[in-house]
């Protein structure tokens, strides 16, 4: 392990940095149901079963129930059953993201930090057949602790066998950000622009 101040370890999210909501699919449920704007994200992480989920506390199969009862409750009468949102919402990958992976792992340490359910690293293997690509893969549904706790990122720097100053964690939520910097990393907030991701990345050092 090196303390020369360099960054050897890249980490990023899983959805809103490598992959993509789609929400025009989301938009499209809303729209034929005549449901508020942004009424299926406030049902899929405004509700405890989130949490719990996210925390290995459920299972997906609850927290889904969960959701569609919420849609239910948004809309005031029974709705379709969700299975084909469930099954795609998260499924387009960022190419650029994923390209940039691939070159950052001859030079780095590249890993994975996502609040996610224990569905996460079959997705990565089985569909999306990046799972390859991590030499980490943190899922906050098997470790009890979900970001921002900073525990999170020093676990996950732990795993990669590197100082937290080494690290740098990307994320397209604020708060997930200032926990990997209170743990001690360097912080990207990824907004979907990924000139500015590389920008940024070039910044602190990093080089492909």
């Amino acid at each position: 392990m090196q303390r020369d101040g360099r960054v050897r370890a890249v980490f990023f999210d899983f959805g809103g940095v490598i992959a993509r909501l789609d929400r025009g699919l989301l938009a499209d449920f809303e729209a034929r149901h005549g449901l508020p704007e942004s009424s299926f994200l406030k049902a899929l992480y405004s509700i405890p079963e989130w949490r719990a989920v996210e925390l290995g506390e459920c299972t997906e199969d609850e927290w889904f129930a969960a959701v569609q009862r919420k849609l239910d409750e948004l809309a005031g009468r029974p709705l379709p059953n969700i299975g084909e949102e469930r099954a795609t919402m998260w499924r387009t990958l960022d190419a650029d993201v994923v390209r940039l992976i691939e070159r950052l792992g001859a030079g780095y340490g590249v890993g994975l930090i996502s609040n996610a359910t224990p569905r996460l690293e079959a997705e990565l293997r089985d569909y999306h057949k990046i799972d390859g690509l991590f030499r980490v893969i943190v899922n906050s549904s098997r470790i009890g602790m979900a970001k921002p706790d900073t525990r999170v990122y020093q676990l996950a720097a732990e795993r990669m066998g590197e100082e937290p100053s080494a690290c740098v964690h990307i994320d397209d939520l604020a708060h997930n950000v200032e926990g990997a910097r209170e743990a001690g990393f360097q912080g990207i907030h990824h907004k979907g622009d990924y000139a500015a991701l590389e920008r940024e990345l070039r910044s602190l050092g990093v080089e492909w």
